[in-house]
């Protein structure tokens, strides 16, 4: 906790005095007067160090499925979603073009990790959902990314770690929060 206390707590250095511009990083200390944004930029420090350390386990995962980065999101964004969507919708949501998600849904389709079928009210949409092996590969993914931030949590001493999760406790009742905890969480 003390990495993390320190760059909350303590007040932005000043930037040197030179006549280049600042460093972005040099410029978020600066902006970053209010406690959001110190808060947000140990935050982001906290997430792309988890992201780099712990990501060897998410890519082997996704190596053995053979699942395309494109694919995972798609998985998620169906796992996600309370109700099917449209091939259209699924690449907006994805920020791909409409045959990059085509092609992604074909795929999925073939292995049986997504079901599709046409729309009831006008057969040129097609709709698609998870299949139950879909929902397996996901709950695989999901458990390769806890796997890396499990291996993280474990480096952190025991006080830092306790005092962290005491940190956590009233952000982890927000439901948006709660939702995401991971199957079989004993806190849900």
């Amino acid at each position: 906790m003390q990495a993390i206390t320190a760059s909350v707590d303590s007040p932005a250095a000043p930037a040197p005095a030179t006549s280049a511009p600042a460093s972005p990083s040099l410029q978020s200390k600066e902006a970053a007067a209010d406690p959001a944004d110190r808060l947000a930029d140990a935050l982001y420090a906290l997430l792309v160090c988890v992201h780099k350390n712990c990501t060897a386990d998410l890519f082997e995962a996704m190596g053995e499925l053979e699942l395309t980065m494109t694919q995972t999101k798609l998985l998620q964004k169906l796992d996600h979603a309370q109700r099917e969507v449209t091939v259209k919708a699924a690449a907006q949501l994805l920020g791909v073009s409409l045959p990059a998600a085509s092609r992604a849904v074909d795929d999925l389709v073939r292995r049986d990790m997504i079901a599709r079928h046409e729309d009831s009210q006008d057969r040129r949409m097609k709709r698609i959902r998870l299949t139950g092996t879909g929902e397996a590969m996901i709950r695989r993914v999901n458990a390769a990314r806890l796997s890396g931030v499990r291996q993280f949590a474990h480096t952190l001493g025991q006080e830092d770690a306790a005092a962290l999760l005491k940190a956590l406790g009233p952000l982890l009742e927000r439901p948006d929060l709660a939702a995401c905890r991971p199957e079989g969480d004993p806190n849900e």
